[in-house]
């Protein structure tokens, strides 16, 4: 076990929707702070930054078997061996494989980025091998790094010259990712980024649909959710998180005759984290990002290479409406796709397909699922080639959302429009409240009336969605901290959103805690930015909650 984390203190908080929650409530400021320098460890969490107990174990065991350093639990053998051998071929030029899953996703990447990078055993730099064909070779020590790969347990206990093995679990139909060097503990963060994660409902073992529920629960939710996005079920991909539906998405269309990518507005943390991270790596260009003077810079900077832009209506955590119609005209006119996370409004208040839009992606976990109790994400196109393309990708990865988790998706989404109907009626309240409020310097909310995007708001959304964020007036860590720990009951302090129960997190310290004021300075981001995502209690409640907080700074 890695020494570090054996210092950790582990800190039992409040789960956030029972014991499969995706979050959990974090009571004191100084409690994420300790967090976020890992100083403490939590028992559960969102599922693609803390790994839910039952997860834990399993990785434990294989821990112990191997005697390893690591040990990485994905979704399934498949999203485990594309993880690795993508790592390899963005990192390194010479490689070998010649069999197995592992070369038909080495040819994969070959075929779409054409890097040129296989060669013969001897010359080869990563050795990607089966391991029933293995034979530990002493000349290869310390000259390359290796990686087994099996779909079943390799039954020895020490393996020389090993970097990592990659095995599936057959049991519960996961990936394990074993690995012998510290260097490798990336792989959790490339879990984390492309939302690879496994259900912790996968490791009960008892949930599981049989192939008929399986498959009409599977429909059901995909007609439900495109009949409120308005396409055809066919055109509706169910995955495992929102963030794997949007690496998804993103991967599908670029490739080296369109190197460049355009981002619009601010974006989730981690979407920015793909693009920063694998397309340069593909021989692509750095992408680029447009934070102010939108429309004027991406007319200045599009061109026929450009092979998507992506932006989210609105934004998180800064609530930018952009105008979609004339950012898909133009986007049209160079045959690039426009790539729209419509999570935080919801299609009970924007439907993109309306604007033509090319890809819809949903976190299903957020305000479609609403009861904090279900992981899950959905990619929804509208024409047969891009449905085609993510079809080819899907076929490689297998990346469909866990039985389970569609059945209980599938209960949550019944009450959705009631739901969306009350949280669209109480966030303007409370976006009002804090509008007004002395303590409060600034407020983040479409329907305000000193929005600055108020003029697309008739345009495109029916409401303004559960989504405010907002700064104090005098935004110190000080006050920040005495607002956070004096907020009561019915807020729940805990990240996350789109839920019936509010949630409040200091969203910058906690998604972009290691990022430097530069950073956030160029991301329009104040350190101390508060997200609260409203929900369905009476807002009076919400209203007195967050007076507590801010009478605190008197």
């Amino acid at each position: 076990m890695n020494e570090n984390i054996k210092l950790k203190e582990l800190r039992d908080f409040e789960p956030i929707g029972g014991i499969h929650g995706i979050s959990v409530v974090f009571p004191k400021f100084q409690d994420i702070i300790d967090y976020e320098e890992q100083k403490t460890r939590i028992n559960q969490g969102y599922p693609r930054f803390v790994m839910h107990p039952y997860i834990k174990k399993i990785e434990e065991e294989y821990r112990h078997k191997y005697n390893c350093k690591d040990v990485f639990v994905f979704h399934n053998y498949n999203s485990a061996v594309f993880i690795v051998v993508d790592y390899f071929y963005r990192n390194y030029e010479k490689i070998f494989s010649n069999e197995g899953l592992q070369q038909e996703i080495y040819s994969f990447l070959e075929n779409k980025f054409q890097m040129n990078k296989s060669t013969i055993k001897l010359n080869a730099e990563v050795l990607l091998l089966d391991a029933k064909n293995f034979k530990n070779n002493t000349k290869f020590k310390n000259k390359k790094i290796i990686c087994l790969f099996s779909k079943n347990n390799i039954n020895f206990n020490k393996i020389d010259n090993i970097d990592l093995i990659v095995l599936q679990n057959k049991k519960y139909n996961i990936g394990i990712i074993i690995s012998f060097k510290e260097e490798y503990q990336i792989f959790n963060l490339l879990r984390r980024h492309t939302g690879f994660i496994t259900s912790s409902r996968k490791l009960e073992g008892d949930r599981i649909l049989n192939k008929n529920n399986q498959t009409l629960c599977t429909k059901n939710v995909q007609k439900r959710i495109s009949a409120l996005e308005k396409t055809s079920p066919n055109n509706c991909f169910l995955y495992p998180s929102g963030m794997a539906a949007i690496f998804s998405s993103i991967y599908s269309i670029i490739s080296p005759d369109k190197p460049n990518f355009i981002t619009l507005g601010s974006l989730y943390v981690d979407t920015i984290r793909i693009l920063e991270k694998w397309l340069v790596k593909y021989n692509l260009n750095k992408p680029l990002f447009i934070t102010e003077n939108i429309l004027d810079n991406l007319e200045k900077n599009i061109d026929h290479k450009t092979a998507g832009i992506i932006l989210e209506i609105p934004s998180n955590p800064l609530i930018q409406i952009i105008d979609l119609e004339k950012v898909v005209n133009l986007a049209h006119e160079f045959d690039c796709k426009v790539i729209v996370d419509s999570t935080i409004a919801s299609p009970y208040n924007i439907n993109p397909f309306d604007f033509n839009v090319d890809i819809i992606i949903h976190s299903t976990t957020k305000f479609l699922s609403g009861k904090n109790n279900h992981i899950g994400g959905v990619l929804l196109v509208n024409n047969e080639d891009l449905q085609r393309k993510i079809k080819n990708f899907n076929k490689i990865l297998q990346l469909e959302m866990f039985s389970s988790e569609i059945e209980i998706l599938n209960e949550n989404l019944i009450n959705f429009e009631l739901r969306m109907k009350i949280i669209n009626a109480n966030s303007i309240k409370i976006a009002q409240f804090l509008d007004n409020h002395e303590a409060v310097g600034h407020v983040n909310y479409p329907l305000l009336k000193n929005n600055p995007y108020n003029h697309l708001i008739k345009k495109y959304l029916k409401g303004g969605s559960g989504l405010i964020s907002f700064i104090l007036k005098n935004s110190t860590f000080e006050n920040a901290e005495k607002f956070y720990n004096n907020v009561a009951a019915p807020i729940l302090k805990g990240p996350s959103l789109g839920s019936e129960a509010t949630l409040l997190s200091p969203y910058v310290i906690m998604a972009h805690y290691g990022d430097s004021e530069k950073k956030l300075e160029q991301l329009g981001l104040d350190k101390f930015l508060m997200r609260i995502s409203i929900g369905t209690e009476p807002y009076d409640q919400i209203i007195d909650s967050l007076k507590q907080g801010l009478n605190a700074l008197e």
